[in-house]
């Protein structure tokens, strides 16, 4: 005879993180002024200061770097209207 693990099953709020784990890192859905298209990778070093100042802002959000990155550098354009 063997012998199971039995299933446990996982409350709301656990799923609500999971859900919240996986999206965290999209990046800004796609708008009228800036359709989807390919992306462009490239690789990016920044000093450890400017580093910890980003994670610390990104806190509040729980977003990505990546994603804080992209949001960041489009409301910057939209405000100098060059997007």
């Amino acid at each position: 005879m063997t012998i199971k693990k039995p299933v446990s099953q996982k409350s709301s709020t656990e799923f609500e993180k999971i859900e919240r784990v996986i999206n965290a890192g999209s990046p800004p859905a796609p708008t009228a002024e800036m359709p989807l298209s390919k992306e462009i990778k490239f690789q990016m070093v920044i000093p450890p200061e400017l580093c910890q100042a980003i994670d610390e802002a990104r806190k509040l959000t729980k977003t990505s770097r990546r994603a804080w990155l992209l949001q960041a550098a489009q409301e910057k354009l939209e405000r100098e209207g060059k997007l």
